[in-house]
């Protein structure tokens, strides 16, 4: 660690100053660069890196903002935000017992801090959580949590308030039961397009909300579609369906009002248009339950028509970090949120279009072996586990160099060109679709053009700037260009944000993780 000159000092302060302003204006990935030159100049300073790790947070960067904490605690113990900062990123890498250690210090140091207690509330009930799968192997009651959508009995919810003030458009439900009378499910008998239309026009843009007998069986109902569906999907419309135009989308992020303007651009969901959202559809966005119940009632009027990939925010410590939770039992209630955290653990993990497009939420395999018989054979009716195949399709990211990096979130890993191409010939198939990132553009093409991320939340939190994309796989009415290369069945769209109430994203956090 070399001493800086006063010279350096002086300008290492400015950088510092001017990542700083673009915290304010929530541009994190500038803050990240203005920091890092603040440390070029200037390795001895404790804030230089703890402020550097805020940042890293907000972008999903668990791992390196874990080592700039790490580093910021080695210059000034006394750091306290370093401490937190560390400790959500445990939280973020799902260690939560070293979480715990960090936000057990900074309260030691600051005793009413709300989001550190907040924090290590969330940590404790994970501990406990373990502790008690550990001591009865699974059990009746850790079944039962993860049954919670067949189990729950419909007529929980008939003296709810809610349910008897109500006067807006009208489902008819059945309890399902098995042979042995034990509740298995709900269907809904009425689901119509007419109900769609009054529930987003009459409730959802007035901000009103559903019963929560309604939003009990739009999940339930879901959650048994998404189940029976296969860990791997696949779409055609290349030899048969040809009149069926197949729309691919990427992270949507509880925008409500930008999914609105997708279909209003590009034409809604039915029996000649199949949508795919490509995961993490819920979190940051102050409006992830009213995205989510859409999608799901478009899954039971659409069953063939509308798909969901799994994200990684589509998982219980992301939703407890990233306000879905807090804004679920805002709107409706703790046990709506069990329900969709349960539904989520039966989204598909990945789509393959016309045997030519693959495509997940995160990355590829590292395994230089895999296949796509591996996705297909995947236990996915879990949380995701910290290593292995389910981890990285919904975590990993591309690199420019060959072979496999690390990742800077620290889950799945980054992989190269290389990984591509040969995991694309292997399975003979032409490109990977992939999202999980902000890009400017809403869409961007990398490894030779043979992979291509798509975001579709435009000005992303309401901070970033960037444009949403839409990918239309049409046979034979494909847009040559820049974009789609020799893939005359690829039309690829750019959207702007549309303005919406202002509600700030995570209006509804109760601290969260101190985000």
């Amino acid at each position: 660690m070399s001493n800086p000159t006063p010279e350096e000092r002086t300008q290492a302060l400015k950088f510092k100053d001017e990542g700083n302003a673009f915290v304010k204006k929530q541009d994190f990935s500038n803050a990240v660069k203005s920091y890092s030159k603040a440390i070029e100049l200037d390795s001895t300073v404790s804030i230089f890196y703890s402020n550097r790790a805020f940042a890293e947070l907000k972008l999903d960067n668990f791992q390196t903002c874990m080592t700039d904490c790490t580093e910021a605690i080695k210059l000034d113990s006394q750091n306290v935000k370093a401490y937190h900062r560390r400790g959500l990123s445990y939280v973020g890498l799902l260690e939560f017992r070293k979480a715990k250690k960090d936000l057990d210090i900074v309260l030691k140091a600051k005793p009413g801090d709300a989001t550190a207690t907040n924090a290590l509330k969330i940590c404790e009930k994970f501990i406990r959580e373990e502790r008690f799968r550990k001591a009865i192997g699974g059990g009746a009651d850790d079944e039962a949590r993860h049954k919670i959508c067949q189990l729950v009995p419909l007529n929980s919810f008939d003296a709810n308030a809610d349910l008897q003030n109500y006067d807006g458009p009208k489902l008819e439900f059945e309890q399902l039961t098995n042979e042995k009378n034990e509740n298995c499910g709900i269907e809904i008998k009425n689901m119509s397009q007419d109900f769609i239309t009054k529930m987003v026009n009459d409730l959802f843009l007035q901000g009103k909300t559903l019963p929560k007998k309604y939003a009990a069986a739009i999940v339930s109902h879901a959650e048994r579609l998404f189940r029976n569906e296969p860990t791997l999907i696949e779409l055609e419309n290349e030899k048969a369906n040809k009149n069926v135009k197949i729309s691919i989308c990427g992270d949507t992020h509880g925008q409500f009002y930008d999914v609105l303007n997708i279909f209003k651009k590009y034409g809604k969901v039915g029996p000649d248009h199949t949508y795919l959202f490509n995961g993490d559809f819920v979190d940051r966005g102050s409006w992830s339950c009213e995205v989510a119940l859409l999608y799901y009632s478009l899954k039971i009027l659409f069953p063939t028509s509308f798909y969901l990939n799994r994200g990684n925010h589509e998982t219980e410590n992301m939703n407890k970090m990233y306000g879905f939770e807090d804004e679920c039992k805002y709107k409706y209630s703790n046990k709506i949120f069990e329900m969709f955290s349960q539904s989520f653990e039966t989204l598909p993990l990945a789509t393959i279009v016309n045997g030519n497009y693959i495509i997940m939420h995160g990355g590829l395999p590292s395994d230089p072996t895999s296949t796509i018989d591996d996705i297909r054979k995947i236990d996915r009716f879990a949380q995701p586990p910290r290593e292995g195949l389910f981890m990285e399709l919904l975590w990993s990211d591309p690199q420019t160099a060959d072979g496999l990096g690390p990742s800077q979130r620290g889950l799945g890993f980054s992989f190269g060109p290389d990984i591509t191409a040969k995991y694309l010939e292997r399975n003979n198939l032409r490109k990977v679709f992939r999202s999980h990132e902000v890009r400017m553009g809403g869409i961007f093409f990398e490894h030779n053009k043979k992979l291509a991320t798509v975001f579709s939340a435009p000005n992303y939190c309401d901070s970033q700037n960037n444009k949403g994309a839409i990918i239309h796989v049409v046979p034979g009415k494909g847009k040559a260009g820049e974009y789609n290369n020799d893939d005359e069945d690829l039309l690829i769209e750019i959207f702007e944000a549309v303005k919406h109430p202002d509600i700030k994203p995570m209006a509804y956090s109760n601290g969260g993780m101190g985000f």
